[in-house]
Formats: structure tokens, sequence, C-alpha cells
């Protein structure tokens, strides 16, 4: 071996160093910008709170603006471990983490605010459990608060074995957030002979179905096996082509669900009065 296979092999380990840590770099700038989401709420209600309701304002946005960011938090949460299963690309699981505690810090904020200004008769009780949906939505929030303390290391090491089950909690909070959802607009649009006659594509319990039935698919033990099989075997091709159309449909209803958030922050609040589950 010369001189110049020498150099060129000491020069391989320094090459391959300075890609992984431009690779490392562009990760954790992903990440960071993934991360930002979770503040727009905050952006959107700092006015309100600062001002203190001004003209009602909290009374008439704040279920639209935390109520649905909170869900929003929720479901991007869920999703981090089908998209690992899917792709292998595990440098995305803190998302799982930082999500998952601010939707319980986006509901608490949600919870807090609706118990101060809404309009919903019986005092504080009334505003946090006065309807079924209400009932739902305190429940939900009392389930994320033991699930928000331990979302942390020491935690963790302190539980053991205890700290997964209680972190499983997640899939009930799951199920009594599209139960919320049914509960608060109910299978038809608001104003019902007002509306356009497609609920499905509107209604935000229709969205929250669309959305939970592809990651509940790929949380399900022999699917993900037989993706793991298939990655390792390097038919991704194959595993694409199988949930392409979950996935389609899933994103579809992403979008009109952001689409529908958006209109409501454009044009103004749904109206409490119809809100009488």
């Amino acid at each position: 071996m010369g001189r110049s296979d020498v150099a060129v092999a000491d020069a391989r380990p320094s090459q391959y160093y300075e890609f992984s840590a431009i690779t490392i770099k562009k990760r954790s700038l992903a990440l960071f910008f993934l991360r930002l989401p979770v503040f727009v709420p905050f952006i959107f209600m700092a006015r309100p709170w600062l001002e203190l309701n001004p003209k009602a304002t909290l009374t008439l946005v704040e279920a639209d603006v935390l109520g649905s960011a909170g869900i929003f938090c929720l479901f991007v949460a869920l999703s981090i471990t089908p998209l690992i299963t899917l792709t292998g690309a595990q440098w995305i699981a803190p998302l799982r983490r930082w999500y998952g505690i601010w939707f319980a810090v986006i509901g608490l904020a949600d919870t807090t605010t609706a118990a101060i200004t809404t309009d919903f008769a019986g005092g504080v009780f009334g505003r946090l459990a006065g309807h079924t949906f209400l009932l739902t939505g305190l429940f939900i929030i009392t389930l994320a608060f033991p699930v928000l303390a331990t979302a942390n290391t020491p935690a963790q090491r302190k539980l053991g074995k205890y700290w997964k089950r209680l972190q499983r909690m997640t899939y009930v909070i799951w199920f009594f957030a599209v139960m919320h959802l049914l509960l608060l607009d109910g299978f038809k649009p608001f104003g019902a002979d007002d509306g356009d006659g497609m609920p499905i594509f509107h209604q935000r319990f229709y969205q929250a179905i669309a959305i939970s039935v592809p990651l509940i698919i790929l949380r399900l033990p022999p699917v993900r096996r037989w993706i793991t099989e298939q990655r390792a075997e390097g038919r991704q091709w194959l595993v694409w082509m199988t949930f392409a159309p979950l996935a389609v449909s899933s994103t579809w209803m992403l979008r009109a669900s952001v689409a529908v958030y958006a209109c409501t922050l454009s044009i103004g609040p749904i109206s409490q009065s119809s809100r009488s589950t």
C-alpha cells in the first residue's frame, strides 16, 4: 500500500464523520421546525387572554382554537409510531412525546379558559360538565393529567414496568376524543337544513374516524410484523403500494380538517347555541 492509499484510507473516517454530522444537524433542524406548530394556537389566543375577554372573544373562539389544536396534537402524537413502522425513521420518535405533552398542555389551557369564560349555565361545573360533550372533554383532561405528569425520564425510571401501562392510557384518551367530537358535532352539519347535506366531508367526527382507521391498522401486530419483514427484504415499494390508499384517504381528511379549522379562524366560530347535546 502506497502513501496515497494510506492518505485515502485515513481520509475516509473523517469524511464519513462530517457526513454524519451534517445528517444529524439536518435531522435536528427538521425536528425543530416540526415542533413549532404547537405554538400556533397560543399566538391566536394571546391577545384575547391579555385583553381579558373583550367583547366575549374568549367565549366565542377558545373552544374552536384550543380544542382543534388539542385534537391536532393528539393525532400527530398517535401518528408517529405508525410512521416509524412504515419508514423506519426512528429519528422522529421525540415528536411523539413532544406532541403528547402539548396535547395535554393545550387541553388544560382550554379547560381553564372554558371554566372562566363560556356562557353555559350552572357556573364552573356547568361550563365543564353541563353537557355530554363537555363531560367527555373533562374526562379526557382528567386522564391526560397523569400521562402528562409522568412523560419524563425520571418518572419512567421510577415507575418501571408500570410506566408503559400508564402511558397506554393514551388509547383511552383517543377513544374519548373521538366520542367527544361525535357528541359535539353529531352526524349532521350544524344548522341541519342550512348545511350542504355533506357532513361526512366537514364534520370533525368523520375526519377523526378517517384518520384513526389507518393508525389502528398500522398498530396491529400482524401488520407491523409484515411491514418489518417486507422492509427487511428490500420490498418497501410493496408496503407503500399496500398502504397508499389508506394514506391518501387519511391525508385528504386531515387536509379537510385543517381547512375547516382555518375557516373557523377567518370567518368566526361555531355557535355555542348549536352545541346542545
